[in-house]
């Protein structure tokens, strides 16, 4: 009887750390990831920056996340500019399979979400983060209220431990101060930001950008651009995120949606005590570099922290250290529809050229903000398989051109009426450059029309064979073949 209550068990204990079904790594598809790229989001305010609400004029955009585990956990969110700045970052707490709405329009407005949110819909007065020191480290099968994965010695700031928290007041800041000026006017139409230049607190509209939500490991005050994101272990490495991005208008028309981009970690190739994933671990050490999703602002790869190590060595659920996320593709194709005054349509697209990056933010003396991304060669095709080709050429270009040349930007079909065919529908040909063999790129597309019902959103289709040896970067890069992970989550 003993014998084989061990064995349930032990078969019980494997299921939860088991996950949800395996999914393959170098394509993005369909399955709980450990980071969700939202890779464009849109937001209209009024001049004194208060949400405009109603009317032609408001656009919002609304996210959902999700946690497809038995798992409680912690999400890191991370709202950025189009020129790659870090603006805000917020931890959330998810219970089991729990979901956390968000309207951006709060959000940059200080209306953060306070979390946990309890099956009776109130939100915890509980902080689920390591300042408090009741907070339980996560340990199945014992999971209520255990969010941690550690209790860190290290952190990645050194405010994590006493001011890192997943409970905020309503608004966390007043209108009107330094810090919501400077969030809301560094996202908006102009050029004006924090880093470049600082901010004239006039706003134009759109305010646009995107966000990342990391499963973390504790609650922490880091962007991903700091090193100490990865190497105290702040960021975490469990595939069980997933969630949706629609964009609604306040006047009813357009209104739609799609899912966030579900970027899967992967930690075979290692345990705790084994050195861990050299394939994907984004190391900058890596000769050749390795493309992740991260590895642009990764710096050495570790087993942990020295402060860390302890409290992952006696949790056998842990995914692994660092990045070692799968990263995005280089060449894609979408569709297009041109047909005044039926049907018109938009590119969202996100891009980050690890090369040029910093150069997004100009001169580091002036902050002039000028510099753009390099081109991006487009072949639209009608529907009949006549194409057009836009791309770079030498001067005197004679030659018409169009880019794509922010981290985030969203383009109307008509910005490119000079060079499309002369048919109101087909596809166009996306091909990324590669300065480096870390730049990635994300593609989606949506058709609107003046009526219901006529207005859809969906991710472009990946051409190249494989997002961690695209077909654009050439021999630069250590070829990384897909993989299924072994592991991937905490619960089922």
């Amino acid at each position: 009887m003993k014998k084989t209550l061990v064995t349930c068990m032990a078969i019980a204990a494997l299921f939860a750390i088991a996950g949800s079904a395996s999914a393959i790594t170098c394509t993005i598809d369909q399955r709980p990831a450990a980071t969700l790229l939202v890779p464009y989001f849109e937001v209209t305010l009024a001049p004194d920056g208060s949400i405009i609400g109603l009317g032609p004029d408001s656009r919002d955009t609304l996210v959902t996340i999700c946690n497809a585990s038995s798992a409680p956990m912690l999400v890191h969110a991370v709202v950025w500019n189009e020129r790659t700045e870090p603006l805000l970052d917020f931890n959330i707490a998810l219970t089991p399979f729990d979901c956390q709405s968000m309207a951006m329009s709060k959000v940059i407005t200080g209306f953060l979400p306070s979390t946990p949110v309890g099956t009776n819909h109130q939100a915890s007065t509980t902080d689920a983060c390591q300042r408090n020191l009741s907070a339980g480290v996560y340990s199945p099968p014992t999971v209520a209220g255990e969010y941690l994965r550690i209790r860190p010695t290290d952190t990645s700031t050194s405010l994590d431990n006493s001011a890192a928290t997943t409970i905020y007041p309503q608004p966390a800041w007043q209108a009107g101060s330094g810090f919501f000026w400077d969030l809301v006017d560094s996202l908006d139409e102009t050029d004006d930001t924090v880093t470049c230049g600082g901010v004239d607190r006039t706003i134009t509209n759109p305010l646009r950008g995107y966000m990342t939500f990391d499963h973390a490991n504790y609650c922490n005050l880091a962007f991903p651009d700091q090193a100490t994101y990865y190497s105290a272990d702040a960021i975490g490495n469990e595939n069980n995120l997933f969630g949706e991005v629609i964009f609604t208008s306040g006047s009813g028309l357009p209104t739609m949606g799609g899912s966030t981009v579900n970027i899967e970690a992967d930690p075979t190739g290692g345990t705790f005590a084994a050195p861990i994933l050299s394939s994907l671990a984004g190391d900058a050490t890596d000769s050749p570099r390795v493309r992740t999703f991260y590895a642009r602002y990764v710096g050495v790869d570790s087993l942990c922290s020295a402060g860390n190590c302890a409290g992952f060595s006696t949790n056998p659920w842990n995914q692994g250290i660092g990045d070692q996320r799968e990263p995005l593709g280089l060449k894609y194709a979408a569709r297009w529809f041109n047909l005044t005054p039926g049907v018109t349509s938009n590119f969202n697209v996100w891009r980050a050229s690890s090369g040029d990056l910093a150069n997004l933010l100009g001169s580091p003396d002036l902050g002039d903000c000028t510099d753009i991304l390099p081109n991006v060669a487009l072949t639209f095709f009608d529907e009949d398989e006549n194409t057009i080709t836009l791309s770079g050429c030498p001067s005197p270009c004679r030659q018409t051109t169009f880019n794509f040349p922010l981290e985030t930007q969203r383009r109307n079909i008509s910005d490119f009426s000079a060079g499309l065919p002369n048919w109101p529908a087909g596809w166009v040909s996306m091909n990324f450059p590669a300065s480096t063999v870390l730049d990635q790129a994300w593609v989606e597309y949506d058709f609107q029309g003046s009526i219901a019902f006529l207005s859809a959103s969906t991710p472009g289709t990946q051409l190249d064979p494989s997002n961690c040896n695209p077909l654009a970067v050439g021999a630069g890069a250590a070829v990384v073949q897909p993989v299924i992970p072994a592991v991937v989550g905490t619960g089922p």
